[in-house]
């Protein structure tokens, strides 16, 4: 079997940054993007909080999926860049919105992602304390039993997120529930958003017809999803932060996310950063 570090050096990481949030509002007033707001007690973007354990885990380029105000996303990744070397591929949604899985789509037609390279997804707003080591060995087993998309799930007793139904003795993803379901049982885990893709998979974004756009990833059915996992790592605001609503916000403003990540400095990974001025 092919070693993890190898299989993920052939990946690329894309954050999916263009959603509207109108739920946000009360947050930013509009005036930023979400993933632009400051939170932690040593304040800094949601973004970075997003992509800080794959920069641990050596990853030195991201693909961030933009429609709304990505303009002041841009600028800030490039700060990033400028003090880190992090380089960022922006994959704007042109004109009409297309979703995450047309954007996907229409980035490798156009041969910016790459066809023969494996794909992580995950929100843009959604802060995982993630392995990636035990994670990319996990996908990695799967694959080679044939199961090409990995994803991440949550256990908790409830839920207001898309859930995973799974076989708990095999892992298998028997269908991924997109209707807001409350109970969580044995089987059952709370989709992070956060999915592993094999290079397999990618012939089935470029297939999409137009006709179904805008489209997510998570609305594909089985055509995704009839040969995926499910990797039970995380458990909401524990290892998994949501940021969807003005709640979660006041829960995760004071939130010491540098001690949550188990590093000394976040400065060390991303640089310094200056606070935003509304």
């Amino acid at each position: 079997m092919e070693d993890w570090k190898s299989y993920l050096t052939n990946t690329e990481v894309i954050v999916h940054a263009g959603g509207l949030s109108e739920r946000w509002y009360p947050v930013t007033q509009g005036k930023i993007p979400k993933v632009l707001t400051e939170i932690g007690t040593n304040p800094r973007p949601i973004i970075d909080w997003t992509i800080l354990p794959y920069v641990k885990a050596g990853i030195r380029k991201f693909f961030i999926t933009l429609w709304h105000q990505p303009e002041k996303i841009i600028e800030h990744c490039n700060n990033i860049t400028k003090n880190t070397g992090i380089e960022f591929v922006f994959l704007k949604e042109e004109g009409k919105r297309i979703g995450r899985a047309g954007v996907v789509k229409y980035y490798l037609e156009k041969g910016i992602l790459d066809i023969n390279k494996h794909k992580i997804m995950f929100g843009g707003s959604d802060i995982n304390n993630l392995d990636l080591e035990k994670f990319a060995q996990f996908h990695l087993e799967g694959v080679s039993k044939g199961f090409l998309v990995t994803l991440v799930g949550s256990s908790s007793g409830l839920s207001q997120f898309d859930k995973i139904i799974f076989d708990p003795s095999t892992n298998q993803v028997i269908k991924l529930e997109t209707e807001r379901t409350i109970a969580l049982s044995e089987g059952e885990n709370a989709n992070t958003g956060t999915a592993y893709f094999d290079a397999k998979i990618n012939h089935i974004f470029l297939n999409i017809d137009e006709t179904q756009l805008p489209l997510d990833w998570e609305n594909m059915g089985s055509k995704l999803f009839n040969r995926a996992r499910c990797f039970k790592s995380m458990k909401v605001f524990d290892s998994w932060i949501p940021l969807k609503t003005p709640y979660d916000y006041k829960k995760a403003k004071d939130i010491d996310f540098e001690k949550w990540f188990g590093i000394d400095s976040v400065e060390t990974y991303l640089g310094e950063y200056k606070p935003i001025l509304l």
